[in-house]
């Protein structure tokens, strides 16, 4: 990529990993290069598709034909900066079943869209206008504020601990539920459904079946059902956290 030095991409190098997952932003009113692309890593810009390979993306882009995203590939932290992120580009097909096993999930926020990739080569976008939880701190509060006792502190220090894990938590999707296991009375309305619409189910990642993603701000709206936040590993030995409900 170009212009990473000069954006947010040195600050948040330590926090990238291989196979994290970039958008890509269309600037048309760039004053230097009208079919300017940005790099964006969790809605920070990180740098630029290089001018002489943005002409037609740009136009595809534009005339919104095909989805595309870009992955990192390879990170150098010791080279010049220039060289310190390598990225491939992707063509995003939309998956609506949303039915295939996630053994290993990475996560890409934006402004209006949710991405996830799971297995090796499949991404799915989920359109998440109004979604308001995007880091650990805004999940601590939601949680606060939906709780009428003092508990909920407990909870959230004891089970998950410092703000660095919250923020792993929300940042990577590592809030799973059972849906066998819900209390009855949420399983008797649209709570199961609303934990668990459009995520990824998870039947084929653990030993045990019924796991799927939940969605982080609708965890924090039961804060006062939550009995706790359990870790529990998937059969790749990745740690996620089981939210336990009780009646």
């Amino acid at each position: 990529m170009r212009g990473f030095r000069f954006y947010e991409g040195p600050s948040l190098l330590a926090t990238m990993r291989q196979g994290d997952l970039l958008e890509l932003v269309r600037e048309p009113n760039n004053e230097y290069d009208a079919c300017a692309i940005a790099l964006h890593y969790n809605q920070h810009k990180i740098g630029y598709i290089p001018a002489e390979q943005n002409e037609v993306l740009s136009r595809l882009l534009d005339a919104n034909v095909i989805e595309l995203l870009a992955e990192i590939t390879q990170l150098e932290t010791e080279a010049a900066a220039w060289e310190n992120v390598h990225v491939a580009l992707y063509i995003l097909k939309e998956d609506k079943a949303l039915t295939p096993a996630a053994i290993y999930l990475t996560s890409l926020e934006t402004p209006e869209y949710y991405t996830l990739k799971y297995t090796d080569d499949k991404l799915s976008r989920l359109h998440t206008a109004g979604k308001d939880i995007s880091s650990g701190s805004d999940f601590y509060e939601s949680m606060v504020e939906n709780s009428s006792t003092d508990e909920v502190y407990t909870l959230l220090h004891n089970d998950i601990g410092t703000a660095e894990a919250m923020d792993d938590i929300v940042d990577n999707s590592l809030l799973i539920i059972n849906r066998d296991k819900m209390p009855a009375d949420l399983q008797a309305d649209k709570v199961v459904n609303a934990l668990e619409e459009g995520m990824v189910v998870l039947d084929d990642a653990f030993d045990e079946k019924g796991y799927v993603v939940a969605q982080v701000n609708r965890v924090a709206e039961l804060s006062a059902r939550i009995k706790n936040f359990k870790p529990i590993k998937n059969k790749k030995g990745d740690v996620f956290w089981e939210v336990v409900l009780g009646e």
